[in-house]
C-alpha cells in the first residue's frame, strides 16, 4: 500500500482491497502475552497508526488469552475463524466470520481461539468520563450484522467513550459517512463506491474491502451500488504537552 505525497493541509484516506483483507500477508509479529496456552505470537499488518486510532489486520492461531482493557477500547470485525470470548462475569459469545465484537475500555475477560481468527480491528483512545468498574463486551452475531434491516439507514451496535460502531446503508448519491472532527473506519459488507482524495487519488470500495477516512480528510464519495458497511467513528486522541 503506497501513500502518495499530499498537500499538508489535507489528509489522505487509507484503503485495502478484498483479496488483501481476506488473504494478504501479515508481516508484523505481535506478542500475545499473557498466554495461558497456545500460540505466543499473532501476525499483523498496520493500516493506520495516528491520533484517530490504531487500525490493522490481525490473525492468531489457537490458544487461550486472558485480557484486561486498561488503556484503550477495541472494535473488530471477524473475517474468519472460530473462538469464544468470555467476560469477567462468565458471559460468553461465539465469534465466527462476519460477527462484530467491541471490547470497551475497562473490559476484562478471556479469548479462547479454536481455529485461527483473522480480523480487521481498531484500537481507540476513550474519551472521559471513563468507567470505574469492569464492563461487558458488546457482541453482534453474523446474521444480525449481515441481514438486519436498517431503519433510517443505520443500526447502532455500540456507542460509548471508545467511539460509535454501526451498520450503515449508503444509497447511490449519498454523502460519505463522516462527522466533523471524527474519523470513520469502514469495512464493506456489500456494495460499490469510489472514494477520491483531495489530491485526486481514487480508491474503489467493493464487498470485503476496508477503508479509513481520518479526521481532516476531504474528498468526494460516489456510491455506485448501495453500500452496507460496518462503520466505526472515533474521536482523535488529545495529546497533552
Amino acid at each position: 500500500m503506497t501513500v502518495k505525497p499530499v498537500n499538508p493541509r489535507t489528509v489522505p484516506s487509507v484503503h485495502l482491497g478484498p483479496d488483501q483483507v481476506a488473504r494478504g500477508p501479515l508481516p508484523e509479529r505481535v506478542s500475545m502475552e499473557p498466554v495461558t496456552e497456545g500460540a505466543p505470537y499473532a501476525a499483523e499488518r498496520t493500516l493506520l497508526d495516528g491520533p484517530d486510532g490504531f487500525f490493522a489486520l490481525w490473525a492468531c492461531d489457537a490458544g487461550v488469552y486472558p485480557r484486561v482493557k486498561d488503556r484503550r477500547g477495541s472494535f473488530m470485525y471477524i473475517l474468519s475463524g472460530d473462538a469464544t470470548i468470555t467476560d469477567a462475569d462468565g458471559t460468553s459469545h461465539e465469534l465466527t466470520a462476519d460477527s462484530v465484537l467491541v471490547l470497551p475500555y475497562a473490559w476484562q475477560g478471556t479469548w479462547q481461539i479454536r481455529e485461527t481468527i483473522r480480523k480487521v480491528y481498531l484500537h481507540t483512545t476513550p474519551v472521559p468520563p471513563l468507567p470505574g468498574a469492569p464492563v461487558p463486551c458488546a457482541f453482534t452475531p453474523t446474521e444480525q450484522v449481515l441481514h438486519t434491516p436498517l431503519p433510517g439507514g443505520r443500526a447502532v451496535l455500540f456507542d460509548g467513550p471508545d467511539g460509535r460502531c454501526a451498520v450503515l446503508a449508503c444509497e447511490p448519491g449519498s454523502a460519505a459517512p463522516t462527522e466533523p472532527g471524527r474519523a470513520v473506519f469502514l469495512h464493506v459488507l456489500d456494495g460499490e463506491a469510489t472514494v477520491t482524495d483531495a489530491d485526486g487519488t481514487r480508491h474503489e470500495l467493493t464487498t470485503g474491502s476496508t477503508a479509513a477516512l481520518p479526521s481532516g480528510w476531504t474528498g468526494t464519495w460516489d456510491v455506485h451500488r448501495t453500500l452496507r458497511t460496518l462503520a466505526i467513528h472515533s474521536t482523535p486522541r488529545q495529546d497533552t504537552p
